[in-house]
This record gives C-alpha cells, structure tokens and sequence, in this order.
C-alpha cells in the first residue's frame, strides 16, 4: 500500500495488513472471519470511513449490529474519525421498526403500531390460551412463546405450522399462535420476533420496497453473522440483492445462540449465496496471550461445523492455565471460595477478584459457598431499565397516545395509580 493512500486515510496507519484488505475492499461480497479480539469494530468502522472517503454517501451506509450499546460505541466510533453521523448505524430490530413505519401500510400494518415486550407477550399468549379453552398448567405460557418465537424466527406462519402438526399438543399450539396473533393483530400490536418476519416478508415479496431501500442502502455491513436467525438472514439478503454490496463480519466458533434461533449455516454458506465474494482472515489477537490462545484453538479444533483459522497471539508472555475437574456444582463452587480465601490472604484485593460463569442459574451455589466462607460479594446483575416498573408504567401512557388500539397500554394507564377503579368496571369497558 503506498504512502499517499495512507496520508490521505490516516486510519489506516494502525491496521494490520489482512485489517486492511477488509477495509480497503469496496465493491460485492465480503466475509469477514474475525477471530476472537481481532479487532473486528475498528475494522467496520474504519471501513464505513473508507466508503466515505472513497465517494460513497453517507447516507447510503447501513451497518447493523446485535446490541443497541454496540450499535452506539460504533456510531461514535465513525463520529470521533470526523464523519458523517447520517450513516445509519442500529440493531436488526430498530432497523425492521423504521422500514416498517414507512412501508408496513403496503401489508396492513399501521405505521403507529405497538411493540410488545416478553411482558406484554405473556399477557397475550395466556389470553389466547384461555381463548382456545385451554389450561395455563398445561401449556405453560412460556414455553409456548418459545414455541411461536422459534416458528417466526423460521418464517413459519400458523398454517405452515399447522401442516405439519401430527399430535393433539401440536395442534393446540396452532390455535394458541394463530389466537395470539389475532389478538394483536386486533391491538394494533407486533412483537419482537414480528419486526423480524414482517420486514423479511416485506422484502421477499414486495419487489418495489426492495428495489427502494437497495437503492437508498448502497452498502451494508452486518455485524456478528454467525448469530443471525433466518428472518435476519433474509432480511439481509433482501436489502443486498440490488447491489449485492454485502460485508459479514463474523465466526463460527463463536457461535453461542442457536438455542434462541440462531443458525450457523448462514455464515458457512455465505460464500455458497454469494459466489463471487472475497473472503478475509483476521487472525492476529491483540486480547489474550499466546497459552490461552493455544488451548483455545485446541479445543474449538474439534467443532466440525467451522472454517478453518489460526489465532496468533500479539500479546507475550502470560501464566499457565489451570484447569481443576470437580465431581459436582457444589464441589466446583467449594474450590472458588477456598481459592478467593487464599488471593485475599496473600494480599490481593476482594475488588480485584472476579467470578464468570456460563447462565445465572451457576449463581446460587457459588454465593452459597461465598456466604459460609463469610466473603462479601456483589452479584453484577440488575432490573434492566426498560423493565423497572417507573419507565413501564410512563411507556404505557405515551403508547396509548401514540396507538389508542393498545389495550395493555391501557390497562397499564388505569392501574398505574389508584383511581378507583376495579375489575369491573375495566369489565364494563372491555
């Protein structure tokens, strides 16, 4: 790469050699196989930069990520580079909300319509349980929305389920999906998993609003490919059609979650839906040292589903990893208090010391454990904001202005301060 192409993009300086052909790359497919600490975020910022540099609109940029707080370091990210703030940088679902604003009149949605949270979800499904004239303690509410999520997430509608419903529990899941539709459907509402289905639907079959948004995206970038859904799939493949200027960023050996949907055939069979595209390695790992990239790559070795990789360390030196087998999860919690115990008497700081594990659920007998020891801890876990009752209770009245057909919202209003107001009277009203 010459000096004058550096200068002129002073962001270039600090990449490594394979960063920089991901970056560099304009026109058609990429795959991006960004190992752990690869440095994948500064690689897709510094390629929006590119683009921009290159000639592109700003505007014509849509880089999707998975989290909205990845979504936001990015965007500020291409904003500390000196760029455009108009590149539009959001998660699938924030995205799937603002194409379906603008075009969901053209399949029955209104553009005001209500997004329901696994609170609202619950509420619906019970509903719809009890519509079909079934028991709650039989087909427990949340297994049954894991049921319909799995179904949207594969595109699968109410009819489509219900030809291939064999048993009497099956077929009493179709009348609960196809319920829990109607009723929102009549409450102006779409769930999380709907914002995905009805924009994959939209762009797989209305040609105009895929030729409109191709053209208003000219390129896009997709963050964490490796956990896309098949709705996410389609909803990527449909915006890319019309230009087939698609980057995927991502790694099958770090994908976690397929128990909510997530299909790893996406990023193995991306060069399979796009034949002509380029594929980049990015193998250097500024993160980890050389021992626990060695026994990381030994171990995902044995993954058969995965394209092949190696991880070199950037980093020197560091400790031998131990690994101690225990018999159970009381044994395993047992061997971290006595551990804890032992770096606090040797002189190292409770605040120093941290304990990962896999789900919550590992939590209980580890602060047991904690406990009996008398060591104190702090559990970093809390009521997320969107789901403290305060914030709930204010989305229920600005949701009713903005969507009177919103039923929960409503009831959410009237029981949010005492009123006077009973069961039935709500029961008068309904």
């Amino acid at each position: 790469m010459s000096d004058s192409t550096t200068s002129a993009m002073p962001f270039l300086r600090h990449l490594t050699e394979s960063q920089k052909k991901a970056v560099l790359h304009k026109d058609g497919p990429l795959l991006v196989l960004a190992g752990p600490g690869s440095g994948k975020t500064r690689v897709i910022t510094c390629r929006i930069a590119a683009l921009i540099h290159a000639g592109v609109e700003p505007r014509r940029i849509c880089a999707i990520t998975f989290t909205n707080k990845a979504a936001d370091e990015m965007r500020r990210r291409v904003e500390a580079m000196g760029f455009s703030n108009s590149v539009h940088v959001s998660t699938f679902h924030s995205l799937c909300v603002r194409i379906l604003r603008r075009y969901g009149e053209s399949v029955g949605i209104r553009s005001n319509f209500s997004i329901y949270d696994e609170a609202d979800q619950t509420r619906c499904v019970k509903e719809a349980i009890a519509a079909a004239d079934l028991s709650s303690s039989q087909f427990a509410p949340g297994r049954v929305l894991g049921t319909i999520s799995q179904c949207k997430n594969d595109l699968e509608t109410p009819d489509e389920l219900d030809e291939r419903a064999g048993g009497y529990y099956e077929k009493c899941l179709v009348k609960i999906y196809r319920g829990y539709q109607k009723l929102l459907a009549g409450k102006n509402a779409l769930d999380f998993d709907d914002l995905l289905v009805q924009t994959a639907l939209l762009l797989r079959d209305r040609e105009e609003v895929r030729r409109d948004l191709g053209q208003r995206f000219r390129y896009l970038l997709v963050d964490e490919y490796q956990d896309t859904n098949h709705a996410q799939y389609q909803i990527a493949k449909g915006l890319a059609l019309e230009h087939r200027n698609i980057c995927v960023t991502g790694d099958p050996d770090q994908s976690i979650y397929r128990w909510r949907g997530a299909d790893i055939g996406n990023i193995l069979a991306f060069e399979k839906d796009w034949p002509e595209a380029k594929v980049v390695r990015l193998e250097e790992n500024f993160r980890s040292r050389p021992l626990i990239l060695a026994a990381a790559d030994r171990l995902i070795a044995n993954n058969t589903r995965r394209k092949e990789k190696k991880l070199i360390a950037v980093r020197e030196g560091g400790k031998d990893l131990r690994l101690i087998p225990c018999d159970d999860e009381t044994a395993e919690a047992s061997r971290i208090s006595e551990r804890i115990t032992t770096l606090v008497r040797e002189g190292i700081k409770p605040g120093q010391i941290a304990v990962f594990y896999r789900i919550n659920a590992m939590s209980r007998p580890i602060e047991e454990q904690l406990i009996r020891g008398r060591i104190p801890y702090q559990v970093v876990r809390g009521v997320e904001f969107y789901e403290r009752k305060e914030i709930r209770d204010m989305l229920g009245y600005l949701r009713l202005l903005a969507n009177p057909d919103d039923d929960l919202a409503f009831l959410r209003a009237v029981n949010s301060h005492p009123r006077g107001i009973g069961q039935t009277t709500l029961d008068r009203l309904g």
